[in-house]
């Protein structure tokens, strides 16, 4: 199969839709099938990456958010994907390369796939930062916006069940295929490792917050709640990996807040290095709103580590109570303390959840979702060969 994949973020960029594309580009191609990435970046060109062809165009930095950089080419990504001709397009974003991925797909009368990462527009905050009402007027906009791109594609694929309340789209069917986890990655491996490198002693409690700093996801909340662990747990560790807009905001916090000898900013990590953070943990703190997957939780799943999770998005999709993890209304910065303690001060607790978060993981192996994704790519081709309506080609798939 001839599958031309379209992406607005790409790397070195290091957040959830990058481990995506990277992922299913590997799974794919080690399949046997053709597969081409189209995306921008500040270093045009192609190169081979995971098994596939990675076409990158001249990207531009998106000044309200630097970690973005976008294209303004809507011509040559469309050329170059019409000239491998592709069975089936697939828009990963919904920006100029989704564009792209839309006007190839109607070019070349093939169906467009589309999977629903994140609700556009929790970004507005970046742009309209200093007024309510301008920030109001943009997410009708972003919502707007949204709406209609997906509206566009055959089939739209969401990575969690929870994920398709953002998306008002009534007339196209939407499919749940996670986005999947390389189990293989993950385990006890570089925990001491990580731990050294860092000042960390060989058996202090640690807890993780690891990806994308970004305001959206709430991360404040956590370095809030260290004051009332630290009461209970006074040699607990938080060790916030990863690097983003909001990092500077969070590092006054902790001033403010005394914690600089509780709080950890490791700043961006290698791939290479990414699961020993995991391994170096004893608990995952996430109180995001806006997870459609969180990715970072099934990373810690797949590690043996226990999640404490706002119980908001889809972390409820895959934290369960008292099996592997604990839920708290976002923002109850109480309720999240009281959780970690718990978890922290219970070996045997600690042990049970443990467990229930490697079954799990084992649920969203990344061969799984390939094969689910496989599935929708041939239903969404059949139904385009037959010329009818997608929804009567489903039957390996079945929509929400």
């Amino acid at each position: 199969m001839k599958i031309a994949v379209f992406t607005d973020t790409f790397i070195p960029q290091v957040n959830g839709v990058v481990n995506a594309v990277r992922n299913f580009d590997r799974m794919l191609a080690g399949r046997g099938h053709q597969v081409k990435v189209f995306t921008a970046g500040k270093s045009p060109g192609a190169f081979s990456m995971d098994g596939a062809e990675v076409y990158k165009y001249r990207g531009f930095t998106f000044l309200p958010y630097p970690e973005f950089e976008y294209s303004v080419d809507v011509f040559r990504p469309v050329r170059d994907a019409s000239r491998f001709g592709p069975e089936v397009v697939h828009a990963h974003t919904p920006f100029v390369m989704g564009y792209c991925a839309w006007r190839t797909a109607r070019r070349l009368n093939v169906p467009l796939v589309g999977t629903f990462h994140t609700p556009v527009d929790e970004y507005v905050v970046y742009i309209a930062k200093r007024s309510s009402l301008n920030r109001r007027f943009l997410k009708r906009v972003a919502k707007a916006y949204q709406n209609w791109f997906y509206r566009q594609c055959d089939m739209i694929i969401v990575p969690a069940r929870s994920a398709a309340k953002y998306l008002e789209v009534k007339d196209r069917p939407i499919v749940v295929v996670s986005n999947g986890i390389d189990l293989a990655r993950y385990g006890i491996a570089g925990r001491e490792e990580f731990r050294r490198k860092y000042g960390i002693a060989a058996g202090g409690p640690v807890i993780l917050h690891g990806g994308r700093l970004s305001f959206e996801k709430r991360i404040d909340g956590v370095i809030k709640a260290m004051p009332e662990v630290l009461k209970n747990v006074p040699d607990a560790r938080l060790l916030i990996v990863g690097k983003g807009p909001a990092q500077k905001s969070l590092e006054n916090l902790v001033g403010q807040l005394g914690l600089e000898k509780s709080v950890i900013f490791t700043g961006y990590i290698s791939d290479e290095d990414f699961p020993k953070a995991f391994a170096a943990a004893d608990v995952l703190a996430i109180n995001s709103p806006v997870e459609t997957q969180s990715l970072i939780v099934l990373e810690a799943f797949a590690t043996g580590v226990p999640v404490v999770g706002a119980d908001a998005g889809a972390i409820p999709d895959a934290v369960v109570p008292g099996k592997n993890g604990f839920l708290f209304a976002t923002d109850d910065i109480a309720a999240m303390a009281g959780y970690l303690m718990q978890v922290l001060n219970d070996k045997a607790l600690g042990e049970k959840l443990k467990e229930g978060a490697l079954v799990t993981a084992s649920e969203h192996s990344l061969e799984k979702s390939a094969e689910k994704l496989l599935a929708v790519y041939k239903s969404a081709i059949e139904g385009n060969k037959k010329g009818m309506d997608i929804n009567g080609a489903m039957s390996e798939v079945p929509p929400l």
